[in-house]
């Protein structure tokens, strides 16, 4: 599937919120794909759906802490309800930690 090939797709994209998951919300809309947002900050999630003028039928915003996995099942059947489907899934969220893995504590991946 070529790229400009998303029109109507429906992408759930994690991490949506800045970086890496902003530009791909942003790349995704530009393709026509109805988008799910997720990350734990609402307000950025909200700008970056108005900065790239998401419309309501287009769109649908989940704020998810990620580390949570007991509300993951929540989050899909809203999914589910409003688009019928999910086609591409983006595992974006997550944390930067500079460390050696070994040495890091669990807290820090909670």
């Amino acid at each position: 599937m070529g790229m400009k090939n998303f029109n109507g797709k429906v992408v759930w994209i994690t991490g949506a919120s800045s970086g890496i998951g902003e530009a791909l919300v942003r790349q995704f809309s530009e393709f026509g794909a109805k988008l799910i947002l997720s990350s734990r900050r609402l307000e950025a999630l909200e700008k970056v759906a108005s900065d790239c003028d998401l419309n309501e039928e287009s769109k649908l915003i989940l704020p998810i802490d990620l580390s949570e996995y007991k509300d993951y099942q929540p989050y899909v059947k809203k999914v589910v309800e409003k688009f019928g489907r999910i086609d591409v899934l983006i595992n974006n969220g997550g944390i930067s930690q500079r460390s050696r893995f070994a040495e890091t504590e669990l807290s820090v991946f909670k």
